[in-house]
């Protein structure tokens, strides 16, 4: 099949798997935001405001990382329950066509909840044109993080009933713990260096950068400081996730 080709059968799984159950059910765009929405509104009431523009950004991020955990069990299920997967690829359409049209359905369910926190940012903060395009390149490469590393968890269980618990709580790990909905210098200076083991960690330090805000870790090591350490390790990280999905994931059914 040629690239046009492959496209627009990603371009259809997107609409299968997001488009089409968001037009049926607006209901799910409620339930991506909820979560977030929540736990911005209990920083708003119990934290010092000049934490709230951090939570918003947190917000954006979080959506953008459970994006994963959406991939996670929507690959689960399709391919556990209904063996479409199965059927995928067993035709023409290749895994990287299949992958990306999954992770683009995803992207549909996060739009609308990424939409209504970027225009609290822009309430609550004055925010350039330019800052808000580099928001959304780390948004959309946290997308890519979560969504590919999502794929390649779901591959790794025989039983669905064995994956929803693994997808809360690794995603919840990555959007939770990290310095995500909260600036870094919250966490004692002996242990900032921990929250880098997190790659979500990066996401933040640079959508907070690109936003104007502080609170960045401070390890001592200049480099490590550094926004471009933050992006190399973030496009890094993706690429790993990307690549054991594509080649280590198990595609087909023993």
């Amino acid at each position: 099949m040629s690239f046009r080709t492959q496209a627009n059968a990603a371009l259809r799984i997107c609409y299968f798997n997001g488009i089409m159950p968001l037009w049926r059910s607006p209901l799910l765009i409620a339930a991506v935001f909820l979560t977030p929405f929540s736990f911005l509104f209990f920083l708003y009431v119990i934290a010092p405001r000049s934490l709230f523009p951090f939570g918003v950004v947190g917000g954006i991020l979080f959506t953008a990382l459970f994006t994963g955990n959406g991939m996670l069990n929507d690959c689960a299920y399709l391919r556990l329950e209904r063996q479409l997967q199965q059927v995928f690829v067993a035709s023409p359409v290749s895994p990287l066509a299949y992958l990306l049209g999954m992770a683009l359905s995803e992207l549909a369910f996060a739009l609308p909840a990424t939409v209504l926190f970027t225009s609290i940012l822009v309430l609550v903060r004055p925010v350039s044109p330019l800052a808000l395009a580099a928001l959304l390149g780390v948004v959309l490469v946290t997308w890519l993080l979560a969504t590919t590393l999502g794929f390649f968890i779901s591959t790794l269980f025989a039983q669905l009933r064995e994956i929803w618990p693994i997808g809360t709580l690794v995603f919840s790990l990555l959007s939770v713990l990290p310095p995500v909905f909260y600036p870094a210098t919250e966490i004692p200076a002996r242990w900032q260096w921990v929250a880098l083991l997190a790659p979500s960690t990066y996401s933040a330090q640079l959508a907070d950068r690109a936003v104007g805000l502080g609170g960045g870790i401070s390890t001592g090591v200049a480099f490590v400081d550094s926004p471009l350490f933050a992006v190399g390790m973030l496009v890094a990280v993706t690429l790993l996730f990307g690549g054991a999905a594509l080649f280590l994931a198990r595609w087909r059914e023993p």
